[in-house]
């Protein structure tokens, strides 16, 4: 494992606050690929408004999140957070839940905080969203 990614739903967790079982049946009806754990979902991981967090695929699994430079080829663990984060804040809750499952990958995998990207360094989109700074994510670890 050589990075951990951020995204975030681009949907207002306001009008679904656990958006899980939403985007594991949008993801499968995109693209009818399921991962090692029965989940079509293109993360790794998912984090809820209330901080729960799930996992669809196995660390090191190929992924659907981000094939811009081949980020999806399993050296890099997708999170995904629920939420609109160009028009709200990440709730308290998720951050700190973000936090815990940082620190366990950065010492599982042995990585620095400066290996924690956005999907927005890859991509022409504004994913994980204005309202998050990577400079203040990689603090966390």
């Amino acid at each position: 494992m050589r990075f951990i990614m951020l995204h975030h739903t681009a949907v207002s967790y306001d009008k679904n606050p656990d958006q899980f079982a939403a985007n594991n049946r949008y993801h499968e009806n995109k693209w009818h690929v399921a991962g090692s754990l029965g989940f079509y979902l293109g993360y790794n991981y998912e984090i809820a408004k209330n901080g729960r967090v799930r996992q669809a695929r196995t660390d090191g699994e190929v992924t659907l999140a981000c094939s811009q430079k081949r980020m999806n080829d399993g050296r890099c663990v997708h999170i995904c957070l629920d939420g609109n984060f160009d028009l709200e804040e990440p709730a308290p809750e998720q951050i700190y839940a973000l936090r815990d499952l940082l620190l366990d990958l950065v010492r599982k995998y042995k990585l620095k905080a400066e290996n924690i990207v956005f999907h927005n360094q890859y991509a022409k989109k504004t994913c994980p969203g204005k309202n998050i700074h990577l400079d203040f994510i990689r603090t966390l670890v």
